[in-house]
């Protein structure tokens, strides 16, 4: 996936700065590529790694949905539109259509469930949905947003998390002011029946009506998707773990085409099937054990058959055993 601009970069390094200090927010913004005078705008990818780096860095797994409850201000199009729709139903379809136009590599949808609703959050970028505190930032974020524009203490009857818990629920729980479940089916919020229709207290049908040609008319001129089939395959695989790890076929088989014109197609944009499995799972066995996880855990989460496989893996990929790894990583 192209790199896409954060517009919630500056909060999160302002943030941090607060929180950690002026010396240590500059060296973990150095840490992902923010130097002194870089005049490029920050990335996503950035945005997430910095706030990785600074939860490993106050060794609090918390601290990525501590910065997200005090996410309310989103200065985009999406968000004002959604501020001044009828009902909080109306402002999340709002956002949702037109939240690309902001960040095209978080999609969010309302849809029914037993016993109420659910709000999901999905990150279209493999290695963001691998990225835990990222997800905690962006859900919790979400429900901040939500109580900004209700105005109201709006909670959902819990937060759900796909991945397991790194730390204390109970803490999750307090910044969040509801239950919080980890190791459900999705990333996102669960309502009560009827939550999403309470009205908005800020609705201006003229400003919404405005507001919505203005992103119209940029969702004709802009192109959100960059049509890379590797891209694709790898978020097919992320959502699939830790259950199993899709083989080709499979892939193949969901994204209707043959298994010859996927290793075409993948071929075509750089490597093969194998190529890209081996590199995404280096990728998150690195992700696991940075943000804590053991080596035991990791190899469940990235669906190796046995904790023998996933070392002999990680060695062939890195050249060092994961155990090696982790012992670097508490060395420096």
């Amino acid at each position: 996936m192209k790199q896409v601009r954060s517009v919630r970069f500056g909060y999160v390094s302002e943030t941090l700065q607060r929180k950690l200090g002026v010396q240590v927010g500059e060296r973990l913004l150095r840490k992902v590529g923010r130097y002194p005078g870089t005049k490029q705008l920050a990335t996503v990818k950035q945005e997430a790694a910095l706030i990785r780096a600074a939860c490993l860095e106050m060794h609090e797994p918390t601290l990525a949905a501590q910065m997200g409850i005090g996410y309310r201000d989103a200065p985009t199009l999406s968000s004002y539109i959604a501020a001044r729709s009828k009902t909080l139903r109306a402002a999340v379809e709002n956002a949702a259509k037109f939240y690309s136009l902001a960040d095209p590599t978080t999609r969010f949808e309302l849809r029914e469930i037993a016993e109420g609703e659910a709000l999901e959050v999905v990150s279209l970028d493999a290695g963001l949905q691998a990225n835990e505190r990222f997800q905690e930032f962006l859900v919790i974020g979400m429900l901040a947003r939500i109580q900004s524009i209700t105005r109201q203490d709006t909670r959902p009857t819990r937060v759900v998390f796909k991945h397991a818990v790194l730390g204390d629920v109970r803490a999750y729980e307090r910044i969040a002011g509801c239950p919080v479940q980890f190791g459900g089916g999705f990333n996102g919020l669960r309502f009560a029946q009827g939550v999403p229709d309470v009205p908005l207290g800020e609705h201006d049908p003229d400003l919404v009506g405005h507001l919505t040609r203005l992103a119209e008319a940029q969702l004709r001129e802009v192109d959100v998707d960059d049509g890379r089939l590797w891209d694709r395959v790898e978020r097919m695989l992320v959502q699939a773990l830790p259950e199993r790890f899709l083989t080709a076929d499979e892939v193949a088989e969901q994204l209707g085409i043959t298994r010859r014109t996927l290793t075409r197609r993948l071929g075509a944009e750089g490597g093969s099937y194998r190529d890209l499995c081996n590199g995404l799972r280096y990728r998150l066995a690195k992700a696991h054990l940075r943000d804590g996880r053991s080596v035991t855990e990791t190899t469940f989460l990235l669906a190796y058959k046995d904790q023998a496989s996933f070392s002999t893996a990680f060695k062939g990929w890195s050249g060092a055993a994961p155990s090696a790894f982790v012992a670097a990583l508490d060395a420096s």
